[in-house]
């Protein structure tokens, strides 16, 4: 059986590693992951429920020692397993990648990811500057299909329409409802904000 040492990995690399692992693991066979990061156990015991797979957790000296098997189900309850809790609580993305480094964008792809294993989600997400060009067609299809998906859970997805037209990008946005800068404004003064 497969041991995946996860320790002291930096939240969310243990679940992104644990999803890609899972996708690619063969049908009737298992995976232990080893983590150290209470965050880390839940995002993994949480994406692996959710998706029926068998669970088995060990506390150890060493770590937690997750054991998931696939072709077994889990037993939970499905509908409670997809359930997101939406927070009154608006996220900013302001640019199309994370920091100035080269993966920049893959970051972003990550972090958009991620949102999907969390148990709160925000209400509203709005992409204004170049963070627009993540809602439009001049971008890859997985980071559209991310943003439908978390659209999907509850979150609503708010484009600025100021954005859009500077960056002449109004016939390549593809998802995301357009807003004013008077709508963004009556947002950031009624919800809780965070800004990436």
């Amino acid at each position: 059986m497969r041991t995946i040492d996860c320790r002291d990995m930096p939240v969310p690399k243990p679940v992104v590693l644990a999803k890609s692992t899972l996708e690619e693991l063969p049908q009737n066979s298992a995976v232990i992951f080893i983590v150290n990061c209470d965050m880390s156990e839940e995002n993994i015991l949480t994406y692996a429920q959710s998706k029926g797979y068998f669970v088995r957790k060990e506390q150890k000296n060493a770590g937690t020692f997750i054991t998931i098997a696939k072709s077994f189900f889990c037993e939970i309850d499905e509908e409670k397993a997809e359930k997101k809790y939406i927070q009154d609580r608006a996220l900013l993305i302001t640019n199309d990648c994370i920091g100035r480094g080269l993966h920049g964008d893959e970051l972003m792809q990550e972090f958009l990811e991620s949102l999907l294993l969390q148990k709160t989600l925000p209400s509203k997400i709005i992409f204004l500057n170049q963070g627009v060009k993540l809602t439009c067609t001049l971008q890859n299809n997985q980071i559209i299909q991310t943003i439908r998906q978390i659209e999907e859970k509850g979150v609503k997805i708010y484009v600025s329409l100021k954005s859009l037209s500077d960056y002449q990008f109004f016939e390549k946005n593809c998802i995301g409802e357009s807003i004013s800068m008077f709508e963004l404004a009556e947002i950031l003064i009624n919800c809780n904000t965070s800004t990436i």
